[in-house]
């Protein structure tokens, strides 16, 4: 074969290959468009199924359900978040309640005012809802949406609502927990069951008219609404309510924010009362979490191996007295104390007067409790603060053990050192006795005489075993 037909031969190898090679592409490539084909079928479906399901005007006999008045809702809202508009609110009612109640209200009668649904249902719901706002209930991802908006900071209304972002309810990891402590099964028309968080049950959190309103509270966040709560349960829920307060003191939160701003800015950020009860309520969490969580198993779970409400409840008012503290109550203190602020703010406005305030004062002392870990070097913490106590109690450890080993070798030796003092102590009583005597012997007139021949021989003998015993 000459070097003519090598070549040629090469170039028939080559072409075969790139022939190949853009054939296995258009496979790919058809593959790759018929899979988005497919996908794109699968989400006009989803789309058609939801379009179906949000369109009860075409059926006469089934109105729109509340939840799917509220899916509409949600669908604007997160349309507003993607697109990064802003929602200019106003105030259309007419009832006094805690400030972020109002903005929330408000917000809810924008949403159902602009969102695409039946407008007969939305006009009797917005009626219902600015007669009395504690009519409004929301389903999870509405819920979620709003606290989503809040801290998105899209929504304008006065100065004070860019607060709202960093307000505990609205907040990225108590948002869910609030939800899923509060809601209650609702049953709409059609029987549609769904979860709902209503005005009325957090107001009832701000307020507080009946003492067991956090018990109950407090009772399903751990139970995770649960008829009772066993022991392995209610170890494992503390212990998870412990690292999200430990996170919620360690990291920027709403007062401690405002402690910080109201040492640089405005007397009108100052409030002593609040800024005292927050950080009794930090300092109490802090110092004793643990000491609380060994008595609580105790005192919840002597007799029994599971609680219902009204058996925790008695039992955590005697923890509570007993522990002087309100452990179990923290969450619920601190949303009613953020609310409280707000509405110190609201009443007080905010104008830039600056003063000397007491502010630096709280700031200095919830930075030192910031430091202070709820674990106290326990094992289920790996903190440097915890990891700290631990080598320093293993080395008192260690250092104890060593005591004891040296104190057990020298054991025998004491016994025969406390022997000899024994001794020493007989002989030295022995010798005063002696002395004693000598003294008085030499006292007696008949003595006295002849005393003095043998006295400095004497005196000689006493100065040299004075002398020994000094050595």
């Amino acid at each position: 074969m000459n070097s003519l037909q090598k070549i040629y031969l090469q170039a028939l190898i080559n072409q075969s290959h790139q022939e190949s090679s853009q054939q296995v592409k258009q496979e790919e490539n058809s593959q790759k468009q018929n899979v988005q084909y497919l996908q794109k079928q699968q989400l006009l479906q989803i789309i058609q199924q939801c379009q179906t399901q949000n369109q009860p005007i075409q059926q006469v006999s089934k109105p729109p359900t509340l939840i799917e008045v509220q899916n509409q809702v949600t669908s604007y809202f997160q349309k507003i978040i993607l697109q990064k508009q802003t929602i200019n609110l106003t105030n259309v009612l007419e009832v006094q309640l805690p400030y972020f109640m109002i903005i929330m209200s408000n917000l809810i009668i924008y949403g159902l005012e602009n969102c695409q649904a039946d407008k007969e249902i939305i006009k009797d719901l917005v009626s219902l809802y600015k007669a009395n706002p504690l009519k409004i209930s929301m389903s999870c991802s509405l819920f979620q949406t709003i606290a989503l908006l809040f801290r998105s900071e899209v929504i304008i209304y006065d100065q004070s609502t860019k607060y709202l972002a960093n307000f505990l309810l609205f907040r990225d990891d108590f948002c869910d927990i609030f939800f899923n402590a509060l809601y209650c099964y609702q049953i709409s028309q059609g029987q549609a069951v769904s979860q709902q968080i209503g005005f009325t049950q957090i107001h009832q959190m701000i307020k507080k008219q009946q003492d067991d309103i956090w018990t109950a509270f407090t009772f399903k966040l751990l139970s995770q609404q649960q008829q009772k709560i066993i022991k392995d349960q209610f170890l494992l829920q503390f212990n998870r309510y412990t690292q999200l307060l430990n996170n919620f003191f360690t990291k920027s939160n709403l007062i401690m924010d405002f402690v910080a701003q109201s040492v640089k800015q405005t007397a009108k950020l100052h409030n002593d009362q609040i800024f005292q009860e927050y950080l009794l309520i930090m300092g109490s969490f802090k110092a004793t979490t643990q000491d609380f969580l060994k008595k609580a198993i105790q005192v919840f779970f002597e007799d029994t191996q599971d609680l219902d409400l009204l058996q925790f409840s008695s039992n955590t008012i005697k923890i509570h007295k007993q522990m002087n503290c309100q452990i179990l109550f923290i969450l619920p203190m601190l949303l009613q104390l953020e609310s409280q602020y707000l509405d110190h703010i609201i009443q007080n406005g905010l104008p830039e007067i600056k003063v000397q305030n007491s502010s630096n004062y709280y700031l200095k002392m919830i930075e030192k409790l910031k430091s202070k870990c709820v674990y106290n070097g326990e094992e289920e913490c790996n903190c440097k603060k915890c990891q700290c106590i631990r080598r320093n109690r293993t080395s008192a450890k260690e250092s104890q053990k060593k005591k004891r080993e040296a104190l057990e070798k020298i054991g025998p030796l004491q016994d025969e050192f406390n022997k000899l003092q024994k001794k020493v102590k007989h002989l030295e009583t022995e010798n005063q006795y002696m002395t004693t005597l000598i003294l008085e012997v030499f006292k007696h007139p008949s003595v006295e005489k002849i005393a003095s021949q043998f006295l400095e021989p004497l005196t000689k003998i006493i100065a040299d075993s004075e002398s020994m015993e000094e050595c």
